[in-house]
């Protein structure tokens, strides 16, 4: 009987794409490598919350997915630090596939961002992993602001005494029966003028003016404007009463809808408090998307979220530390050129914060704090910004795609 051979042992390879070549998918391999000296404190980051080995290995190699599509849009392999804006053009394509999809992968990146700064591997400044943590926070539906509820009585007392209250009931007084706009819905010439005194803003219009390239939040008093968009005040207050559908645009009048109108005017009632907060949330949302639009004031708008998410938690930031640019005593030496970005940055960030104090929705005193009841308004804002963002991501992605 003949004997048989024994089978050769075939040699261990490891995983495919560690092996030159193995992978077609571009950076895949190069971001499997660069991860290497991770693997086994990572596997136990992932780990901590007891989810067992088979999960843990799903997330991690969940986490490779996304890093190296990361890498792919950044036309980078760098596993230690996350690119806002790279961020925000995945995650909105993500979003077109499904919204837990992309709050799923959000978390995941989120805790891979809290392994590099607890393990002390982020690669990028303080400021960096701040606002990408953030962003990953609110994509990931995991906003810190503390809203604690409120009866509706005691909500409506608190409104009523709040600025923005009064400066939207005396705009909606000035509309009166209706009052005529562009056919866009946008004030011009001398109706604009008017609605600015409605604010006790007293500015000269004249459209042949060559327009202002920054605006203050309430133009000095006999200022030239041309437009709507240059009285920021105006401008955030008439986006609210027609994003609420407080006024409606039927040709050539922009005319209130009388219900809401009447819930504006109350000071009792659901229908009060809803609309009250309704006003809020576009005042924030408005004066935010239109700086992250502004050329090179992207960074603003995403400190002052920031500020305000904060302001809203639980532990409300120290005005003396949220509005004072560093000394080189404050950061490491490899940080000191942030410097002079943050003495232009954060000035315009308290700027905004004050425009905001002006209306009540933010005080401003030892610490930085959004009224309780207008916190709920606020996460909803930061919601409209944050799918703002998103939007233009996938609307980059595509236009990249239709050039390709």
């Amino acid at each position: 009987m003949a004997s048989r051979k024994p089978a050769k042992k075939k040699q261990p390879q490891g995983h495919p794409a560690r092996r030159e070549g193995a992978s077609s998918v571009p950076f895949e391999t190069e971001v499997r490598q660069a991860l290497q000296p991770f693997k086994s404190s990572l596997f136990r980051h992932f780990q901590e919350e007891g989810h067992p080995a088979s999960e843990t290995r799903a997330a991690i190699e969940g986490l490779t997915t996304l890093l190296t599509v990361h890498a792919q849009r950044r036309n980078l392999v760098d596993v230690t630090t996350l690119d806002a804006k790279a961020l925000g053009e995945q995650l909105g394509h993500l979003s077109s596939l499904g919204e837990e999809v992309a709050v799923a992968s959000a978390s995941i990146l989120k805790h891979y961002l809290t392994f590099l700064g607890t393990t002390a591997n982020f690669g990028g400044s303080v400021d960096d992993f701040r606002q990408t943590f953030e962003f990953l926070s609110r994509m990931a539906g995991d906003s810190p602001i503390v809203a604690p509820f409120m009866e509706d009585e005691d909500a409506n007392a608190a409104l009523e005494s709040m600025p923005f209250v009064f400066a939207a009931r005396e705009l909606l007084a000035w509309v009166g029966e209706g009052q005529p706009t562009s056919p866009s819905g946008v004030l011009t010439g001398q109706t604009l003028q008017d609605a600015a005194s409605a604010l006790g803003l007293l500015v000269t219009v004249d459209e042949n003016a060559t327009p202002s390239d920054s605006s203050s939040w309430e133009p000095e008093d006999g200022t030239v404007v041309s437009s709507l968009a240059e009285i920021p005040r105006l401008s955030a207050y008439w986006d609210a009463l027609i994003g609420t559908a407080m006024l409606t645009y039927q040709a050539p009048n922009a005319t209130p809808t009388a219900t809401l109108a009447e819930a504006l005017q109350s000071s009792t009632g659901p229908g009060a408090r809803l609309v009250k907060e309704l006003i809020a949330e576009v005042l924030f949302s408005h004066v935010l998307i239109n700086t992250l639009d502004t050329p090179e004031k992207a960074t603003i708008a995403e400190m002052t979220a920031g500020v305000l998410s904060n302001a809203a938690s639980s532990t409300a930031p120290r005005t003396e530390f949220a509005l004072q640019v560093p000394s080189t005593d404050d950061l490491p030496e490899e940080q000191h050129h942030l410097i002079a970005s943050l003495e232009v940055v954060i000035p315009q960030v308290e700027s905004l914060l004050r425009s905001f104090e002006r209306e009540g929705l933010v005080v401003i005193d030892e610490h930085i704090t959004v009224p309780v009841v207008l916190r709920t308004a606020l996460e909803r804002a930061l919601a409209k910004v944050s799918d703002h963002v998103l939007d233009n991501g996938s609307d980059a992605v595509a236009e990249n795609n239709d050039q390709a």
